[in-house]
């Protein structure tokens, strides 16, 4: 046995670990891909779940009703929503870090494939009207029936992603112990909150928090956790401009669709606990192109971002404002 093969027998067993163990739920098809009640242990690329859960549920429901936004979009419940826009036929189209790019890709994939636009709540911030190019990341990249990537080198992404040694040591340690160790729980590692999942709607919700803070506010905010709520300055601050030339161009494409199904549409720009607003002039583009009676602002110095109850932590607001917000915007 010659010494250059010997030296590829460890990469031929973490690449043979990869698909056989497939951790991130990118090799093979699932019907779901979590147990509700149970923790999510491997967090995982939203954007493919999302399609992968469209695509095996679209059949049965046909769904005609979309929220699609980052991870605050989540919290925007079903229940709630389907009520106010008297269908049921919803389905949550999130993603991790959510870009302009992966909504527009979104948005046209359903107009592709003749697919019925009824209703759409674009959940956004400043973050997500960066980027206008397929993300890079095991966690952000794009299906591949949006972004038009081959399939091998969607999946080689996550196979880097796997063989990262801070990863690889959690997992294998993971699935040896069947433990989530404390030092497993850091950089989107490994996870063990249970969630309360429901497939139908690909609706995702951290009951296990609001029971908490419902028992016991004190108990959740916390010495620990509320190091992250730091103190915000009293003047308003903007985020600097970020609606350029090729953010214009995703827009009126996305609007394009809008007007091509008669498409009951509503925007809303998140309350972040930073508590920067969206810049007048991205303001007044986005009025441009979708209308003013469109958009919803609830970015800035507001009651809501003035609390920090209203938040799980500095980045996720409750789902409780998420319901104030949508009573505002269709009552």
């Amino acid at each position: 046995m010659s010494f250059s093969f010997i030296a590829l027998i460890p990469v031929l067993i973490v690449f043979i670990a990869f698909f056989y163990l497939d951790p991130f739920k990118v090799v093979y098809k699932y019907k779901t891909f979590y147990i509700s009640g149970q923790p999510r242990y491997v967090t995982l690329n939203y954007d493919y779940v999302a399609m992968e859960t469209f695509l095996y549920n679209y059949p049965t429901y046909k769904y005609n009703s979309f929220i699609i936004g980052n991870s605050r979009s989540r919290f925007y419940e079903m229940d709630k929503w389907s009520k106010l826009i008297h269908s049921d036929k919803c389905f949550h189209f999130d993603a991790s870090v959510e870009s302009l790019y992966g909504i527009c890709k979104k948005i046209e994939f359903l107009d592709q494939q003749h697919v019925e636009i009824s209703n759409v709540m674009l959940v956004i911030d400043y973050s997500t009207l960066i980027e206008t190019v397929n993300s890079n990341g095991h966690l952000v990249v794009k299906h591949p029936l949006l972004s038009g990537q081959s399939k091998i080198g969607f999946e080689f992404v996550f196979m880097k992603a796997f063989c990262s040694i801070k990863f690889l040591f959690a997992y294998l340690d993971f699935k040896l112990s069947g433990k989530i160790k404390p030092y497993m729980i850091t950089g989107t590692l490994l996870d063990d909150i249970p969630v309360d999942y429901n497939l139908k709607f690909n609706e995702m919700k951290l009951n296990v928090f609001e029971d908490s803070i419902k028992i016991d506010p004190s108990k959740y905010y916390n010495e620990k956790r509320m190091k992250v709520f730091y103190p915000r300055d009293s003047i308003q601050k903007f985020y600097p401009e970020v609606i350029k030339a090729e953010q214009i161009v995703l827009l009126n494409r996305i609007k394009a669709i809008f007007k091509k199904h008669s498409t009951n549409y509503k925007i809303i720009i998140s309350p972040m606990y930073d508590q920067m607003k969206l810049c007048n002039k991205d303001l007044v583009n986005l009025r441009n192109v979708f209308g003013t009676e469109n958009i919803y602002d609830f970015s800035g110095i507001n009651h809501i971002t003035s609390d920090y109850h209203n938040f799980y932590e500095a980045s996720h607001y409750r789902p409780h404002v998420a319901n104030q917000m949508m009573d505002s915007i269709y009552n």
